[in-house]
Parts: structure tokens; C-alpha cells; sequence
């Protein structure tokens, strides 16, 4: 019987990504990716959304600038995730994030706080939420798996 994979497998999973090298649009573990790059990676890695890079969905979305549409990206998240209330994230769920007036940031929620891959420092990182990352916070979502497998 094959194990099926926890949140704690998904925090361990976004921890084997840190120091990956911020590159935009990338999603590749040790060699670059961006932040949305991470929560694909992760998701795809450990079976917890059914994305196919390859499928003209996924293309639609494949080409966007280094400050993304917010719109457009919310509409991305809510095709592969599930939009839960931010008072209800708990951990391995992502917190959709604003720069400014809005949001076009994703991390995922760790026991210490957050993990994203973010260009600030050039690369995956992890830390605490503290209250400036707490005040970003505009939406959060789940990987569809821990919604079937709560």
C-alpha cells in the first residue's frame, strides 16, 4: 500500500526547495523557480494537484511578467486550488499574498511561518510571519488533496 502523503511531507518537501535560485517562470528544485514555481512544484512532486504542464490549460496560464496580473493569477490558483478562508489556512496551505495594492505573491505555510521563492533575496527561503508578511495575507488556498484527504 502506497503512503499517502501528509502536510508535514509537503513542508519537508517546499524545505528541500530552499536556497533554490529565484528564476521567473522556472519550477525546477535545486535549479530555479519563482513562487508560484515552489507551490507547483511541491503540488506536482508529492501528487497533491493534478497538473499537467503540457495541457493547453496550463499553457494558457504558462507566460506571465515578473509582476503578474492579479486577476489573472487568482483565476490560475482557483483552477488548481481550493479557495478556503484565510482564518481556516493551517499548515502546507498557501497564502496569496499583495506587493502594494495587490496581491501576485504565493507562499506556503510552515510550522516556522512561510516558504516562498522570493526575488527580494534571490531564492527559496523560509521564515516567520511577522506582522508585515501577516498584513500581505489577501486569500488563501489548499491543495485539493488535503480538501479530499483532510
Amino acid at each position: 500500500m502506497e503512503n499517502k502523503p501528509t502536510r508535514m511531507d509537503a513542508v519537508l518537501e517546499a524545505r528541500a526547495w530552499l536556497d533554490t535560485p529565484f528564476h521567473h517562470q522556472a519550477s525546477v528544485k535545486g535549479a530555479g523557480c519563482d513562487c508560484i514555481g515552489l507551490i507547483k512544484g511541491v503540488g506536482t512532486t508529492l501528487k497533491l494537484v493534478d497538473y499537467d504542464p503540457a495541457s493547453q490549460q496550463a499553457q494558457a496560464f504558462a507566460n506571465y511578467s515578473m509582476l503578474p496580473n492579479s486577476r489573472r493569477m487568482r483565476e490560475g490558483l482557483a483552477t488548481w486550488l481550493v479557495e478556503i478562508p484565510v482564518a481556516e489556512a493551517m499548515l502546507a496551505d498557501i497564502y496569496f499574498m499583495a506587493w502594494g495594492r495587490e496581491p501576485q505573491h504565493v507562499a506556503l505555510i510552515t510550522d516556522k511561518g512561510i516558504i516562498h521563492s522570493y526575488s527580494g533575496v534571490g531564492k527559496v527561503v523560509e521564515h516567520a510571519l511577522d506582522e508585515s508578511w501577516r498584513r500581505r495575507i489577501v486569500a488563501a488556498y489548499r491543495y485539493p488533496y488535503f480538501v479530499e484527504n483532510p
